[in-house]
C-alpha cells in the first residue's frame, strides 16, 4: 500500500509539474491529488537543503518528503510535509525558518535540485533512502535522531526510518 500510494502521488506531482497551476486553489486535496505548487515545493526543499552537493543526495530529500505525504503521521502533500509547523516557528526543515526568502537564484544549485525532484517523482519505486522520514545535516550531532534507525548518508546529510 505505502509503495502504491508513493507512486500515485509521484506520478500525479510528475504530471502536475509539465501542467498549467489550477484555477482555484484552497481545495481539500489527498495525496494522490497534487498540483504544480507541490513540485515546485519539492523542488525548493531540495534546492536548499542537498542540491549543492550531489543529485543523489537530492534525491534521498526527495524520497523523505515523499515517504512523510505518503505516511498517514505527516501532512498528506509534499507543501505540506515542507511547511509542517511553520506557522509555530518550529519547522520541520530548517530553511523554511531561516528569516531568509526561498529565492533559488543559483542556476547550477537550481537545475541539480530540479533533476533530483524528476528522477525521484519519474522512480517512485526507487527509494534511494530504503523508506526514511528523517535527516540531518551530517555536521549536526544526531541527538534523538540517534535512536532511529540509520539508512545512509548522502549529500551532506543523514538519513534516518522509524526505529
Amino acid at each position: 500500500m505505502t509503495l502504491f500510494r508513493r507512486a500515485a502521488l509521484a506520478l500525479t506531482l510528475l504530471a502536475a509539474a509539465c501542467a498549467p497551476a489550477p484555477e482555484t486553489t484552497d481545495i481539500a486535496r489527498t495525496a494522490a491529488e497534487v498540483d504544480a505548487r507541490d513540485f515546485e515545493c519539492l523542488r525548493e526543499a531540495i534546492y536548499h537543503e542537498a542540491s549543492a552537493r550531489s543529485v543523489r543526495g537530492g534525491r534521498a530529500v526527495a524520497n523523505v518528503i515523499l515517504n512523510r505525504a505518503a505516511d498517514p503521521r505527516f501532512p498528506n502533500t509534499v507543501c505540506g510535509v515542507i511547511r509542517e509547523g511553520e506557522a509555530r516557528g518550529r519547522c520541520q526543515f530548517s530553511y523554511r525558518c531561516d528569516g531568509r526568502p526561498e529565492i533559488l537564484a543559483d542556476a547550477i544549485k537550481r537545475a541539480t535540485a530540479t533533476e533530483a525532484a524528476r528522477l525521484a517523482l519519474e522512480n517512485p519505486g526507487e527509494d534511494v533512502t530504503d523508506g526514511a522520514l528523517f535527516f540531518h545535516a551530517n555536521w549536526m550531532e544526531p541527538g534523538w535522531f540517534g535512536t532511529l534507525d540509520r539508512k545512509m548518508s548522502a549529500g551532506g546529510n543523514t538519513f534516518y526510518g522509524d526505529a
